[in-house]
């Protein structure tokens, strides 16, 4: 299963209840949405015993993250 990080939503996902977002700066808005879609899509993953795709998605994001630090 490959995660969809254009925003849209696989089978087994629930939509991002926008209510809960800070409502500050954009780009918090923007990092809130993204963390929440990550938190929900690895809680979906791993309830549905897909233990190996949340792990990629975890590396994926790690790699991601120490790219943007380095």
């Amino acid at each position: 299963m490959v995660p969809c990080l254009d925003g849209g939503l696989l089978p087994g996902d629930q939509p991002i209840d926008q209510s809960i977002l800070p409502s500050t700066h954009p780009s918090n808005v923007q990092i809130a949405t993204l963390q929440s879609w990550l938190e929900q899509r690895l809680a979906s993953l791993e309830a549905e015993g897909a233990f190996e795709d949340a792990y990629a998605l975890r590396m994926e994001m790690a790699d991601w993250l120490l790219a943007e630090a380095g």
